[in-house]
């Protein structure tokens, strides 16, 4: 899959967990009486190591670099 592509799914997948599969505030119920800024960072941070861990666990089946 393209790189576009793969930003979409993991992107999509959080913005979904967030606001429509949470219902309950299981997952991110700690972070509803956080200030924008803080929400903003938390969730940031989380796309970025979703971002590093898949592109960590997929570079030996690609050629990225090559």
């Amino acid at each position: 899959m393209g790189l576009l592509m793969i930003t979409a799914i993991i992107t999509l997948s959080v913005i979904l967990d967030y606001f429509i599969f949470d219902y309950d505030d299981k997952h991110w119920g700690w972070l509803k009486k956080a200030s924008k800024p803080v929400k903003r960072s938390v969730i940031g941070c989380y796309l970025l190591m979703s971002f590093v861990i898949y592109f960590a666990l997929s570079l030996p089946y690609t050629k990225l670099f090559l």
